[in-house]
């Protein structure tokens, strides 16, 4: 699944890959255009069709009618946002896929990586993984990765009350079952805006070995390179943003809080999130960074409270729907506790207007799914 406002080009190289390793016939791209998004889109998407893969390249009045036809209002979906990528979510879901795929449109999947190989370890059986608990309760993952230039370097949404500390990961070998799978990548790194400010990090490699995340071990997911089994996507809704908190804008970490709340679900229901393979050449598209480092602050600070009670946090349920709903009504109870200049009853409002989104997502999940 990918969102776009540009030409697409990096379908090319999907296309290459799926064919190189024998997948296309086991796979359907869902493309989502966007109010700017080039006619260009939906002429590649019907070049690749002629070409062996299957590209679904909805209008923006067919993604209207599709959103309709599930009970999620169109309304919920803002244009111009990356918040269109609910519209491909719901679409895959709808396909009857086994797993999601989540891709940006600047992120190339690597020649020699069989990319549908590697996410599709969110389908398969529990096994023996490398799995690693940190001292902190958060793991570093771009410590898998060899930077030019040696310096602490941290994933975009990795808590500050967390960084620079003594880890000591933990390895081990254990049996588990991956339902949530991150792939890293080499060149751009996805940090925030103010490490881009102060370190301008490059990523020379990926140092080569996956790891899966321990039970009490958390780390930021992305939505640029990410798979999560179908199950599992009920719990993926991806956060509305663009409201204003204590003064500040609120952006760019939708995709952030929604990996962290379907880690959450993962979690208690016994799965894991494994971190590592795939790897993607991010050719980062262009970045105001002193724009970017202000819509982000207030979700930075938003996030130095919220993940430790998330992290504490115990939901109810037996499936990702249950789990998922059970967090929508918890987040609602949690913030009307939170105390301090955030805070504020609109800031409280937002969190109130998410959880219904949340459940308004799953509203839709479950009609998709006749349950």
């Amino acid at each position: 699944m990918i969102t776009t406002i540009y030409e697409a080009e990096v379908l090319e190289a999907y296309h290459q890959n799926l064919k190189k390793f024998s997948r296309l016939d086991h796979i359907e791209v869902v493309a989502v255009p966007d109010c700017k998004t080039p006619p260009a889109v939906f002429e590649r998407a019907q070049s690749l069709c002629d070409r062996g893969l299957k590209v679904h390249c909805p209008t923006l009045e067919e993604q209207e009618v599709f959103l309709r036809s599930v009970g999620f209002p169109p309304e919920l979906v803002p244009f111009d946002s990356d918040n269109r990528r609910n519209v491909g979510y719901l679409l895959a879901l709808a396909s009857g896929t086994d797993f999601l795929i989540s891709i940006d449109d600047d992120n190339y999947c690597m020649e020699e990586e069989d990319i549908f190989g590697q996410h599709a370890v969110v389908c398969a059986e529990a096994a023996e993984h490398t799995v690693t608990a940190s001292a902190t309760g958060f793991f570093n993952i771009c410590s898998l990765l060899e930077f030019e230039k040696p310096a602490p370097v941290y994933p975009r949404g990795f808590p500050y009350f967390a960084r620079h500390k003594e880890e000591n990961p933990l390895l081990a070998r254990e049996s588990v079952a991956v339902r949530m799978n991150a792939g890293l990548w080499t060149l751009d790194p996805d940090v925030d805006a103010i490490t881009w400010l102060v370190t301008l990090p490059r990523v020379k490699s990926f140092k080569g070995t996956s790891i899966v995340l321990a039970r009490d071990t958390w780390s930021p997911v992305n939505t640029q390179n990410t798979a999560l089994a179908r199950n599992a996507i009920p719990a993926y809704y991806f956060i509305k943003m663009g409201y204003p908190i204590a003064g500040m804008p609120i952006d760019r970490y939708g995709d952030i809080l929604s990996g962290y709340f379907a880690q959450a679900c993962v979690k208690h229901l016994g799965g894991a999130v494994r971190v590592g393979t795939p790897i993607a050449e991010h050719r980062r598209n262009s970045h105001n960074y002193l724009k970017d480092a202000a819509n982000e602050l207030a979700c930075i600070l938003l996030l130095e409270e919220l993940l430790p009670w998330l992290r504490e946090l115990r939901l109810s349920g037996v499936t990702f729907s249950d789990a998922y709903a059970s967090l929508s009504f918890e987040i609602e109870a949690a913030v009307e506790r939170f105390r301090g200049g955030l805070w504020t009853d609109p800031t409280r409002g937002y969190f109130h207007q998410v959880a219904y989104y949340m459940r308004s997502w799953l509203s839709a999940c479950r009609q998709i799914l006749g349950s």
